[in-house]
C-alpha cells in the first residue's frame, strides 16, 4: 500500500521510518531545505537524530507529488495543529485521510 506522511517532524518521521518497513512511503515536508537535507543525509537531525531514514523511503517538499504517491493509499497527517487548516484546504476531497 502506498502511504505519504505530510509532516517531517519527530512524529512524522518515526511513523514514516516503521511504516516503510512494509509500505511504499513518501515523507513530505512544507520546508525544501529540509526535505533536501533528509533526503541527502537520510536522516532527521533536527528532529529524530539518529535515527536511519530506510533508503525506500521517499522525500519530498512537493505537495502534489506528495498527494499522488497516496492515491489509491493512505494519507496520514502527522503537522502540528498550526498548520493543519491551510494543510486540510490544500487537499483533494475524495483522498481518504488520518490524522
Amino acid at each position: 500500500m502506498n502511504l505519504t506522511l505530510l509532516g517531517a517532524g519527530a512524529w512524522g518521521t518515526a511513523l514514516a521510518v516503521q511504516a516503510a518497513a512494509r509500505h511504499q512511503v513518501c515523507l513530505w515536508s512544507r520546508k525544501p531545505t529540509q526535505a533536501a537535507a533528509l533526503a541527502a543525509s537520510r536522516e532527521n537531525a533536527q528532529y529524530l537524530p539518529g535515527v536511519a531514514l530506510p533508503p525506500a523511503l521517499l522525500v519530498t517538499d512537493d505537495l502534489q507529488a506528495a498527494l499522488a504517491h497516496a492515491d489509491g493509499g493512505l494519507l496520514v497527517i502527522a503537522t502540528p495543529m498550526a498548520g493543519l487548516r491551510e494543510l486540510l484546504a490544500a487537499l483533494p476531497p475524495a483522498l481518504p485521510v488520518t490524522w
